[in-house]
């Protein structure tokens, strides 16, 4: 797996959380401390074919540029837009058109509202939607200083099973997956330049983030990555939530990282284990060197699958009583 960019690595080991900004029963949440958001590098990657990724110190930013605008994938935190203006005019001078949301979490959608202001039409899942929507009415998120109500932030398109843009001789596929980091994931795939962005559903080498409580599944991504490994080619470059771009075959290394983690789950569950007993085990630590300390250390990412598989025994066991 390729390393991150040394000023963007330099952020992300400062800082533990993922910044989800979703509320979590969860009794491992996210912590970490926000950087200076006015101080922090914009990276451009071009990755060919008029596809670029701008990496910064929340999502990875997608961008097409097209011949009559340019369509985002994802929006970045709002204290960023107007350095992510200047970063996108200089990739082209046209309008940026449209901006897929991949999920509601805030350092993906935080920036709505400066898109939409200039003209940009905010895409979606119908479940991203509601979720912004029930947190723009949460008086208790608001107070953080984010998700307050304002219905330029809101998207104004949501999609069911997908839908495609075409800009110019490009196409961008966007395709809603079934529940993995929350129930309302997109993706989108650019077929011309053989590049999918994943958002949040898939990381570059650092444990997944997995928001249960909005739906996530563990089982989910791992049924996904199957699924983005068969629609990769050797050749494919994928634009990750976080890190640095990534391969097909640091889809199957971080498969079967997964596949293991949840493994070792599971047979703590059969065993009768709390949650807090699995914590105390540290039952990951060889896998700490290479995937954990940066975004999701190991206690999140112990909680997030063992919830996910408390869940859906909880679920198969209410389907089994009907």
């Amino acid at each position: 797996m390729k390393p991150f960019s040394p000023l963007i690595l330099s952020l992300v080991l400062a800082w533990s959380g993922a910044a989800c900004a979703a509320p979590s029963p969860d009794k491992y949440p996210i912590k970490g401390v926000m950087p200076d958001l006015a101080t922090v590098p914009i990276i451009d990657h071009d990755l060919g074919h008029g596809v670029h990724m701008l990496e910064s110190f929340g999502g990875n930013i997608g961008v097409l540029a097209g011949p009559n605008g340019t369509l985002l994938v994802d929006a970045e935190y709002p204290e960023l837009s107007g350095r992510l203006r200047a970063a996108v005019a200089r990739i082209s001078p046209l309008p940026v058109r449209y901006v897929v949301n991949t999920h509601f979490h805030w350092d993906h959608a935080g920036g709505n509202a400066a898109w939409t202001g200039a003209g940009a039409v905010v895409i979606s899942s119908e479940e991203t939607w509601k979720h912004i929507s029930d947190a723009q009415a949460d008086p208790s998120r608001n107070k953080a200083g984010q998700y307050r109500p304002d219905p330029a932030a809101l998207p104004v398109l949501t999609v069911g099973q997908g839908a495609t843009l075409h800009l110019g001789a490009q196409k961008a596929e966007i395709i809603h997956l079934a529940p993995a980091h929350t129930d309302g994931d997109l993706i989108v795939r650019f077929p011309e330049a053989d590049i999918i962005q994943t958002g949040d559903t898939f990381f570059g080498h650092f444990y997944p983030s997995i928001d249960v409580a909005h739906g996530g599944s563990v089982d989910g991504l791992l049924d996904w990555y199957e699924r983005l490994y068969a629609m990769s080619g050797p050749n494919t470059k994928i634009i990750p939530g976080h890190g640095p771009v990534q391969t097909r075959e640091d889809i199957r290394v971080f498969q079967i990282m997964m596949r293991e983690v949840r493994a070792r789950v599971a047979k703590a569950i059969a065993a009768g284990m709390t949650l807090d007993q699995l914590v105390a085990a540290h039952p990951l630590d060889d896998l700490d060197k290479d995937w954990g300390g940066n975004l999701i250390q190991q206690p999140q990412i112990l909680s997030s699958v063992y919830r996910s598989l408390i869940e859906k025994a909880a679920h198969a066991g209410q389907d089994a009583a009907r």
